[in-house]
Formats: structure tokens, C-alpha cells, sequence
């Protein structure tokens, strides 16, 4: 869209636009004569330079157990203007570092230390630790906390608001994983004395969403999937209110700007107050960061276009990283931003770099597989008349066992296996959305899958870790590993909305599922 043609449908929305903010200063112009000051809000620049560290892309969305949707309702009221500043501090930073070779199994590493801001000197910190401390049954998180001087395994949502107590959920029955809970536990811990409380337990899947001064603000869904209920939770007595869908903050409820419909929610940035980045990432696209108090008040931090020289989300340059470690393919660095900027600058020990590479004996090589055999099999998939009923596949309870370390993933598919459909309950038409196949460890081999409309002439688009064999097919060379099951994930793109086939063809079965793709964008969530 044009600029002047922005500003009108602004203006006539909201009356004459907030004007355009200039790129985030790191310090204050030399003729400025101002004396160095700390801003009050260290929790919104702690956001805003983590933005810079973390280009953020925001891909397909994966559900890992089916959840209910709620749409946005009321609209925040007025839009005010936050004034740039800057300080001299070190960001708290959770790094990541991955290496891989084809056909051997990744090597990760993290650390914690800071980054010092403004020079971008990375320092990791030889007290950085949350080994020590109670954390859930797939601990992966840390966070600084200035007020206690030591990392806690939290996140910015299981934080107490005095950042001195964290939330976790641990799986039941003990030693329980993910994909094999039959309940959870609500826990908070102090984090100086590592005192460790039993809060609530649910028949279901706990999450926590925030900790404001209200309580713990959690989510339950069925572990054969469902829809989500929203409970507040007393830290101190473990009582248990249920919440409305709208206290759900990742809901942003009405957007001040005309010609814009898609959001992201960034986090918290201070007692109820929550940070959005409204539009879309394509080059070019008008968007906005703001910030929304418990009120409903708006405050533009900055306005922009997507990809210009004044992006809020352009690459910060970091020194002092570890290493990129010898004798691998590929490697990769992400700093992820883990608590407050805290004022003054921070000297820590070099980063450890990851090991040499290990030569395989003998290096694995990944099948060969003659897909036109497969491909061979007749499609089996029915038409179904224009305007008819579209009959999807019912919803199947899987029990699924992967390798340990590779995540979370759905106990749930579509279709009567070894191969199932999964990782979406709902689909729909506009833009791509994630797809999994999960196969049953009863089957090895190669899995073909081909897709069809089903009412009409559309086509879905398949990318994924495979071989795309054209006309709505693709190839999946390797399955599953007993006793694992295969996983599998790709996105996949319609073209149109309509009732949808999808057929699994490997050497010693074929099966099938039937869903619906429905008109439009996925919601926010």
C-alpha cells in the first residue's frame, strides 16, 4: 500500500497517525548535552534490544494437542507516543549453539552470559547455572534474575512478579514423558532457597501463561486434545478460579490501525502491560510495536515498513561468541534474550566452543528409494460432489514414543495408520501452515504421500525433508526407528478452500484421511 494512502485510511480511523519513529539509539547524539540517565521502563529495553539481537521469524504454527479458538473482541483505547532512550547495561542471553553433519546425530551446546550494549561483546558467565535448582519434566529454560543475582530455569511467563519465584509443571505419574502423562502438577519454587511447593494438580495438561499480581494465569487441555480452559491460580494457597478466554494475553483484542488484521504477542514489559508487533514481515509492509496497559491504553514504540534502513528487527552484531567448532557442515549461533538489561558492563570467561567434529564409522547414508514404484499405486482417494458434506476423518488417540531429546510432539492423528495426519485439528486456506506425519514403529519403510481436493480442482503445495515428486506428491525416505515413531514435518500450502484427501502409500500398506480446508487466514494464536 501506498504511504499517503496509509495515512488516510489512518487518519480516517483514528484521526491524524502517531508520527514515524527513528531506529532505536544505542546512545545519545554527542550534542545532545544531557546527562546519562537510566529510563524507568529497563524491562521495555530489555525487549527492544532483544529484538534487535533475534530477527524474529514467525513461521507455521503447530498444535500439539488440539485447542479451541477464540476470536479477538473489544478494542484498546487511545494512542500515545514513548520517548527513545538508552543506557549502557548488559543483556542477560541464553545461547544456543548447534553443529550437524548428513547422516549424524546434531551436537547443541548453550551457555549463559551477557551481552554488553552497546559495544555487542558477549561474556558467558562461570556462576551460570539452573542445574541446581527443581525445574519441569523437559527443562530448557533460564532467566536472570537481577533481584536474586542468579539464573533461575523460568521464562518471562513463569516468573513472579518480584522475579524472585518461578512456576513449573511437572508431568505424572513421576518419570512420566509428554507423550505418556496422564496428569500434571502446578509447582513454585523460591528461587534463593530453592524451596520447591506443590500448587495445584490437574487431570490434564498444565501451561503456564503468565504471573502478574493477580496469580499465575494457567491452561489446561485434555491429553487426548480438547478445548483449553484458563484457570487463575493463588501462588500462596494453590486456590483455583476459572478465567474468561479474554484474560488470555496471546489474544490481542481489537488492533487501532486501519488496514491491518495479523499480530504477534512479544511478552510482557511490565506489571499487566504487554508488547504486540502488529502486521505482517513481508519487505515493504507498514507495521507497528506497541505496548497495551492493563487499562487498554496504547503506546506506539515505533512505526515502520518491513526490511527498510529504519527497522525495528534489523541483525545486531554480536562479538565473543564460542567458536565455530571444527570438522562440521553446518553451525549456528542464536543468542536468545533470558531477563533484563542490567546497568553497567559485565566481564565473564570466553565462550566454550563445541568439540571437533567425531568421524562416523562408517557414515550412515540415507536410503535410496524408488519412488515410481509407490507412486505406482492407484490413488484411491473419493470425489465428493461440489456443495456436499465434506467427511473427515475422525480424530485417533495415539501413543507416541520418540527419541528422547527431540521434543514435544502431538498424541493425537487422522486416518487408521501406521501413518497419520496430524499437527493441525483446523486448516485453512490462506498462506502455509505446518503438517506432520507421525508413523506407528510397526512400519520402517518409506512413506509416499499424495494430496488432492476432494470437491474441485485445488492443489496443496508440500515442502518438507523429502523429495517432492510433483502433482501434490512427496517422498518421505526415512520413517520410523523402533521402538520410536517416525516424525515427520513440513508445511503445506492450499490453493483453494474445499474438502481434502490425503493418501499414504508405503511398501506393505496404504491408508488414507479426509480433511476439511477451511476459507481464510488461520486465527491468531
Amino acid at each position: 500500500m501506498r504511504e499517503e494512502e496509509f495515512r488516510e485510511r489512518l487518519r480516517g480511523a483514528l484521526g491524524e497517525p502517531p508520527a514515524s519513529l527513528g531506529a532505536p539509539m544505542l546512545g545519545r547524539p554527542a550534542s545532545s548535552g544531557a546527562a546519562r540517565t537510566y529510563p524507568r521502563l529497563m524491562g521495555l529495553l530489555a525487549i527492544g534490544v532483544a529484538v534487535l539481537l533475534i530477527l524474529v521469524l514467525v513461521g507455521s504454527r503447530v498444535t500439539l494437542r488440539p485447542r479451541g479458538n477464540v476470536l479477538p473482541a473489544a478494542t484498546p483505547t487511545g494512542v500515545a507516543q514513548l520517548a527513545l532512550d538508552s543506557m549502557p547495561c548488559h543483556l542477560a542471553v541464553y545461547v544456543v549453539q548447534e553443529a550437524d553433519n548428513p547422516g549424524q546425530p546434531s551436537a547443541p551446546a548453550t551457555s549463559l552470559g551477557f551481552v554488553n550494549i552497546p559495544s555487542g561483546t558477549f561474556f558467558a558467565d562461570p556462576r551460570g547455572t539452573v542445574q541446581d535448582l527443581p525445574a519441569g519434566s523437559t527443562p530448557s529454560a533460564a532467566l536472570y534474575s537481577a533481584e536474586l543475582h542468579r539464573w533461575l530455569p523460568a521464562t518471562n511467563r513463569s516468573i513472579s512478579p518480584d522475579h524472585r519465584s518461578y512456576a513449573y509443571v511437572k508431568l505424572t505419574p513421576p518419570g512420566a514423558t509428554f507423550n505418556k502423562a496422564t496428569g500434571s502438577e502446578l509447582h513454585v519454587v523460591d528461587g534463593a532457597t530453592g524451596s520447591d511447593r506443590k500448587l495445584w494438580a490437574s487431570a490434564a495438561d498444565i501451561e503456564v501463561i503468565e504471573w502478574t499480581s493477580s496469580g499465575i494465569l494457567a491452561s489446561t487441555v485434555p491429553w487426548q486434545g480438547g478445548i483449553m480452559s484458563l484457570w487463575l491460580v493463588d501462588p500462596a494457597t494453590g486456590s483455583t478460579t476459572q478465567a474468561p478466554q479474554s484474560a488470555d494475553p496471546t489474544l490481542f483484542k481489537g488492533i487501532p490501525f486501519a488496514g491491518i488484521s495479523n499480530y504477534s504477542y512479544l511478552g510482557p514489559v511490565a506489571e499487566g502491560s504487554r508488547v504486540y508487533r502488529l502486521g505482517g514481515r513481508d519487505a515493504g509492509t507498514t507495521y507497528y510495536v506497541i505496548t497495551v496497559d492493563p487499562a487498554g491504553h496504547v503506546t506506539t514504540i515505533y512505526m515502520g515498513k518491513a526490511g527498510d534502513a529504519t527497522d525495528f528487527d534489523p541483525s545486531f552484531k554480536v562479538s565473543g561468541g564460542p567458536a565455530a567448532p571444527a570438522g562440521y557442515q553446518y553451525s549456528n549461533i542464536t543468542f536468545l534474550p533470558a531477563g533484563p538489561c542490567v546497568p553497567g558492563e559485565f566481564r565473564g570467561v570466553a565462550a566454550t566452543p563445541l568439540p571437533k567434529a567425531p568421524t562416523p564409522s562408517p557414515s550412515p547414508t540415507p536410503p535410496n528409494v524408488d519412488w515410481s514404484v509407490l507412486m505406482a499405486k492407484p490413488l484411491m482417494l473419493p470425489d465428493v460432489a461440489g456443495g456436499a458434506p465434506c467427511n473427515t476423518s475422525s480424530q485417533v488417540s495415539l501413543q507416541v514414543n520418540v527419541r528422547p531429546g527431540s521434543g514435544k510432539w502431538p498424541n493425537y492423528g487422522f486416518g487408521p495408520g501406521p501413518a497419520y495426519l496430524s499437527g493441525q485439528i483446523y486448516w485453512y486456506s490462506a498462506g502455509s501452515q505446518a503438517m506432520l506425519v507421525l508413523v506407528d514403529p510397526k512400519y520402517t519403510g518409506p512413506v509416499l504421500v499424495r494430496v488432492k481436493q476432494l470437491d474441485g480442482t485445488g492443489s496443496i503445495t508440500l515442502t518438507g525433508d523429502g523429495t517432492g515428486l510433483g502433482g501434490g506428491a512427496f517422498g518421505i525416505p526415512q520413517t520410523s526407528s523402533p521402538p520410536y515413531w517416525g516424525t515427520w514435518i513440513g508445511s503445506f500450502t492450499p490453493s483453494a478452500p474445499g474438502c481434502y484427501g490425503i493418501q499414504f502409500d508405503g511398501t506393505s500398506f496404504t491408508d488414507d484421511a479426509v480433511f476439511e480446508v477451511k476459507q481464510g487466514p488461520p486465527p491468531p494464536g
